[in-house]
């Protein structure tokens, strides 16, 4: 088995771009541990998260298909923003619970880290190419330097408090992100109130766009794909970006190939056409389920989706949902109700 450098680089440089804020709720797990149980919690946590990560990064195309996934996990992250803003309101750690606590912190290392990847695991699959041997180095190498920045991160927080809110935040956006992102959610939307509110909808489910280098002009698509296809030259090329709206089939990727010049282009073609081509239902969905699952295994959905939300997409709604999610983790210690372990006031002393 080749061991390809170029593939672990790129699989360590995209785990740390989408994994950054995975350092921050891993620093803010640990902060208030004193300085030996805060490694331990790290290293602990942050190991069992790489096992479970790459477990789950080898059957993310199944796991991507469970419906609402990504809504709870989302509701999961905002739950875990709030409760490290509580713990902040808690008492201290002590040698007496420091145990406790650093447990407490690997659990929630491992929930969070485990959320947070949902969506670029995904990312990390491709890039390894199906090599277990590259995907595992890759991802041993990125979740060591995320571990070593949460150590950093940690020392921060405690120093500096507002630190901890801004990376509550951080989590919060990341949960309102995962919420409106979920699959799920996109379709009721799309399907029943023919609205976009976000552009990732778009991207992930409805459309594929890919930058052209050289593209013929002149020559006529079939009437078929000229419903499907739009070209957006850029000024002063023969280039500009392709946009293929829904399913693609092989004919319609042997079409478009006839419309470049370059081996490069016709590549990104077959890029194209491996993210939108229909995908066929595995052999143990019964058949009763077949017309409500078909859906869950496309990669792109049919192209009258997007004729139904092409003019109504309401994109700022996201952002305004996105900053309530933020506001009510925030707030979240003033307005919801729990116990707090105070100790029993001590009677007065007697004169």
């Amino acid at each position: 088995m080749d061991f390809d450098l170029l593939a672990v680089l790129k699989i360590i440089l995209i785990d740390i771009v989408l994994s950054g804020d995975n350092a921050v709720v891993i620093a803010m797990a640990a902060h208030k541990l004193p300085e030996h149980q805060r490694k331990r919690a790290i290293w602990w946590g942050g190991g069992a998260a790489i096992g479970l990560r790459i477990i789950f990064t080898m059957i993310m195309a199944f796991l991507l298909m469970v419906p609402t996934l990504r809504l709870i996990g989302g509701v999961v992250l905002a739950w875990i923003a709030c409760k490290l803003l509580w713990d902040e309101d808690e008492h201290a750690v002590t040698p007496g619970n420091a145990d406790k606590s650093a447990l407490a912190a690997i659990r929630m290392i491992i929930v969070a880290d485990f959320v947070m990847s949902l969506d670029n695991m995904l990312a990390v699959a491709g890039a390894a190419h199906g090599n277990a041997v590259i995907l595992l180095f890759g991802l041993v190498v990125s979740i060591g330097i995320i571990m070593t920045c949460s150590s950093y991160i940690a020392r921060l927080m405690n120093r500096f408090n507002w630190i901890v809110y801004l990376g509550a935040g951080i989590l919060a956006l990341t949960a309102g992100e995962m919420m409106l992102g979920d699959r799920e959610v996109a379709g009721y939307f799309v399907r029943s109130q023919h609205l976009s509110l976000t552009s990732r909808w778009e991207d992930e489910w409805l459309i594929s766009r890919k930058p052209i280098a050289d593209w013929v002009v002149g020559h006529e698509l079939s009437p078929e794909l000229r419903e499907l296809v739009v070209f957006k030259p850029a000024l002063g090329s023969t280039g500009g970006r392709l946009t293929f709206i829904g399913v693609m089939t092989a004919q319609h990727r042997d079409e478009l190939k006839q419309h470049v010049r370059s081996e490069e282009d016709r590549n990104t073609i077959d890029e194209m056409y491996e993210g939108a081509c229909e995908q066929s239902l595995p052999a143990w969905v019964p058949e009763t389920w077949h017309s409500t699952v078909r859906l869950w295994f496309q990669k792109k959905w049919p192209a009258a989706d997007w004729k139904n939300i092409e003019h109504r997409r309401y994109h700022a709604v996201s952002w305004v949902f996105y900053a309530l999610v933020v506001a009510a983790c925030l707030t979240s210690p003033q307005w919801w109700p729990r116990r707090h372990s105070t100790p029993p006031e001590l009677p007065p002393p007697i004169a």
